[in-house]
């Protein structure tokens, strides 16, 4: 879920694909979850 620009996360409609809200609702979890790891390893 990381883009290319460290830090910054995209998920759901913004990543093309299919739009359903069950496909956003569970990137939208697994980007939370990675945001997490990285502040705990990064501030």
């Amino acid at each position: 879920m990381e883009t290319n620009v460290k830090g910054l996360y995209a998920c759901g409609d913004c990543t093309g694909g299919l739009f359903q809200i069950s496909k956003a609702v569970y990137e939208g979890t697994k980007a939370g979850l990675e945001v997490i790891q990285y502040i705990r390893k990064n501030v």
